[in-house]
């Protein structure tokens, strides 16, 4: 198959997920905005209510299990090992899609501002501080699994694209931490998302290659304020949930920016390679991976973790993580090749 006739078919399954993201998203906000007040609708109630009175502890826990790897420490544990272990420049690329996914997904909830099923509703407090719409839970599941497939064309990696986010989504509606229709516009927008990296993918890469140190930086100046300033603006610094999950976001915005200065400058500070050639060295790798997540996994339960969440801890936390950005970046994949492995 020649690379013409691989674009043309990409654009063609873009243009397909396209038309079902915005059919999604459509369903979701007719549902929504059909009735006042907008959570009221029969859909989402009658859904909800079906879930919460069912009463089985096993499946129960096996939902939370599913729900829990839509996390975003999952995600970033994924996407190191791989960098580490598999293909440096593809697991960038898969986290850009991520981020850019997870700030299209804050902005959307403070812009819509719709509540999730709560103990106004009758149902249990959902332990979220977010707005509802769209899940973030399926959006990210979508999108991450979705960019994974472009790389891996298999039917495994396409079936495990599929299902995945499915089980996330559904898990998000049985545990009722999410409306029907909050899963529904989730998966809409993270279909679109992955469509329009398909289309936009290798234009950009093309015109990035020609570029000096100088104008990738300032390319990464603009990058900041197009992620911070929605998460920003479109949040009420008045309001204290707000205000916490608007820091929650930023400090993933502050690691991706800082690892994506270190990723121009890695080919020449380390020239890290994927390459290995004894199966011990791709289980070294994987375990760094596992320890950044676990560091982050520390930090943020164990280390510093006051309650109530306080401004010097939303600070400090974009701090820490924008030191995450160069440890992971230059200083683990150093350490890999001092050790040879």
């Amino acid at each position: 198959m020649t690379i013409l006739s691989t674009m043309k078919k990409k654009t063609i399954i873009a243009i397909i997920m396209i038309g079902i993201g915005v059919a999604l998203i459509t369903a979701a906000l007719v549902i929504v905005y059909a009735s006042r007040p907008n959570r009221a609708n029969p859909v989402d109630k009658a859904i909800a209510d079906f879930f919460f009175n069912i009463d089985n502890s096993t499946l129960e826990t096996i939902m939370k299990v599913i729900t829990y790897l839509g996390e975003s420490i999952i995600y970033i544990g994924v996407l190191l090992i791989l960098y580490y272990a598999w293909d440096k420049k593809k697991a960038y690329r898969a986290i850009f899609v991520v981020i850019s996914s997870t700030v299209i997904n804050a902005s959307s909830k403070a812009a819509f501002s719709l509540d999730r099923p709560d103990t106004s509703w009758g149902y249990a407090d959902p332990g979220e501080s977010s707005y509802g719409l769209p899940s973030g839970h399926a959006q990210i599941s979508s999108t991450f699994w979705g960019v994974l497939t472009s790389f891996i064309t298999k039917w495994g990696m396409i079936t495990a694209a599929i299902i995945l986010p499915l089980l996330i989504g559904f898990s998000r509606i049985y545990l009722v931490v999410h409306w029907f229709t909050d899963v529904l516009m989730g998966f809409g927008l993270g279909l679109i998302i992955v469509a329009i990296y398909l289309i936009i993918k290798q234009p950009i890469e093309n015109h990035l290659e020609k570029q000096s140190t100088v104008i990738k930086m300032s390319y990464i100046g603009v990058l900041l304020v197009v992620l911070a300033l929605p998460i920003i603006f479109l949040h009420d610094l008045g309001v204290p949930a707000e205000k916490e999950y608007m820091f929650s976001n930023l400090k993933y915005v502050a690691l991706f920016i800082t690892a994506s200065i270190a990723y121009v400058f890695e080919e020449n500070l380390v020239n890290f390679e994927n390459k290995v050639d004894k199966w011990w060295k791709i289980i070294i790798r994987i375990m760094f991976g596992i320890v950044v997540v676990g560091l982050i996994y520390l930090y943020d339960n164990v280390f510093y973790d006051p309650d109530p969440v306080t401004q010097t801890k939303m600070i400090v936390d974009l701090v820490v993580y924008s030191l995450f950005g160069p440890i992971v970046i230059l200083l683990f994949p150093w350490l890999i090749k001092k050790l040879k492995c």
